[in-house]
């Protein structure tokens, strides 16, 4: 939700920058509909696809139109006016090829009017933040969660171990998780987007939880704005 609310800003700017009449949407890696929800609300027919179940159900209290679908095979035949996909779902991607074959599959669903928002970590904070021998702390009434994190520079791979736990509904759900992300920098993603037919229209720092005074790192992530070359 706090990221949310802060890429929200960048949502609401682009689609005062960038209009269309055409207002038909689609979320990749939805996750639990934020996105899908905003759009929604500002008249949008939105859709959200994730491939995740449980993501789904959770999806499913704010977005009545969703999908389960692997973002580098996008199952529509049909085209959306503006595309998003947020979190930096696209990090997830550990090697350059699933990351083109992500890009190619939404240009699938893109024409000349169609504009496709997203962001990624800015590669230095796969050292500054996920290279910390210190692990993430979060606690509440209800959570507690710890992120162990490591980052391979060699790679550029990092890595977070994720455990805790959470009362849902009154039962206590133990976590445990593992999930590796691929440090990219602006040029391979621009050359990636041009391998699947895509360019940047335009590509902004982007601080959603205003860190990056603290960080030893020029940016804390990369939000672009593209179109179909």
């Amino acid at each position: 939700a706090r990221f949310f609310k802060a890429v929200r800003k960048l949502l609401v700017q682009a689609l005062d920058d960038y209009p269309t009449a055409r207002r038909t949407h689609l979320d990749i890696a939805c996750g639990t509909g934020m996105a899908v929800e905003f759009f929604r609300k500002e008249g949008w027919l939105a859709t959200g696809i994730d491939a995740s179940l449980p993501m789904l159900q959770l999806a499913r209290k704010r977005a009545p139109r969703l999908a389960a679908a692997d973002f580098r095979a996008l199952p529509f035949r049909r085209t959306f006016a503006r595309i998003t996909c947020l979190y930096d779902s696209l990090n997830h991607m550990t090697e350059k090829e699933q990351l083109v074959a992500a890009f190619h599959s939404i240009a699938g669903v893109m024409d000349e009017d169609s504009l496709f928002f997203f962001d990624v970590n800015h590669p230095d904070v796969y050292p500054a933040v996920w290279g910390m021998a210190d692990p993430y702390v979060a606690t509440g009434k209800d959570y507690l969660l710890e992120i162990a994190t490591s980052y391979r520079a060699r790679e550029k791979m990092g890595r977070a171990l994720v455990t805790g736990w959470a009362d849902i509904g009154g039962e206590r759900i133990a976590i445990r998780e593992t999930h590796h992300q691929r440090s990219y920098s602006e040029r391979e993603i621009t050359k990636a987007l041009k391998e699947a037919g895509l360019e940047p229209v335009e590509v902004k720092d982007f601080d959603p939880y205003d860190e990056a005074a603290d960080l030893d790192a020029e940016g804390v992530k990369l939000f672009f704005i593209c179109r179909k070359r």
